[in-house]
């Protein structure tokens, strides 16, 4: 089953994801996620194919371009330049065959790139060259991967998997893990006054899971 928006297709089951929704989720400033959305992945990365769908003011994306926004602002973060990014996205996606590369295993130590191919870290540069240096924790710990190493679930809260990103539950809005129970609905309960106790009465939910659904819209606030 598909949703058509505006003539671009998207799958029920790799969720639908507002600028605002990208922006909370990943605790990342809202017009920098609209730039992204807008304009930088849909003409820079898009490789033909665009990123996000939808009408200027409504644009959305799916749960891949989601965790590709994610590995973005790590790398990012680790001192990667956009331009060196770029080009490590046009290799894994031409290598892996997908325009969704970063949606793969993907691992750094702030100066290289690496995916897993083969069950083996091969450095995303044109040489092809597998790396057998220890790496770093990676950043991805956030995320869980099937079986292929593509990304199924995402973790927002650090630390912690009480509270998850499920494409395939409530079209990927924040649930309590392993629950279709969606944790904005804990949190409006909790501002009505409600108490963590009764909230666990109603909901058959431990403390941790409802501290962390309440926890996680402070943090994103």
């Amino acid at each position: 089953m598909k949703l058509l928006i505006e003539n671009t297709e998207a799958e029920l089951g790799e969720g639908i994801f507002l600028t605002k929704d990208v922006a909370q989720i990943l605790n990342l400033p809202y017009p920098r996620v609209r730039y992204w959305m807008n304009e930088m992945w849909s003409s820079r990365f898009g490789h033909g194919r665009l990123y996000a769908f939808g009408d200027n003011r409504n644009k959305a994306i799916n749960f891949y371009t989601l965790i590709e926004f994610y590995t973005f602002s790590q790398l990012r973060l680790k001192g990667v330049s956009a331009k060196k990014i770029k080009e490590v996205h046009d290799c894994i996606a031409k290598d892996l065959k997908t325009p969704y590369p970063f949606a793969q295993n993907v691992r750094t130590d702030g100066r290289g790139v690496w995916y897993e191919q083969l069950g083996e870290l091969v450095k995303a540069d044109r040489k092809r060259q597998i790396d057998l240096k220890k790496l770093l924790e990676p950043f991805l710990h956030r995320i869980d991967f099937g079986k292929y190493g593509i990304a199924e679930r995402y973790f927002p809260l650090d630390k912690s998997k009480n509270i998850v990103v499920d494409p395939k539950r409530q079209f990927g809005q924040v649930t309590v893990a392993g629950r279709n129970i969606r944790a904005d609905i804990i949190f409006k309960l909790h501002l009505g006054g409600e108490s963590i106790g009764n909230i666990c009465t109603l909901y058959d939910l431990k403390v941790p899971q409802v501290r962390d659904a309440i926890r996680f819209y402070k943090t994103a606030a």
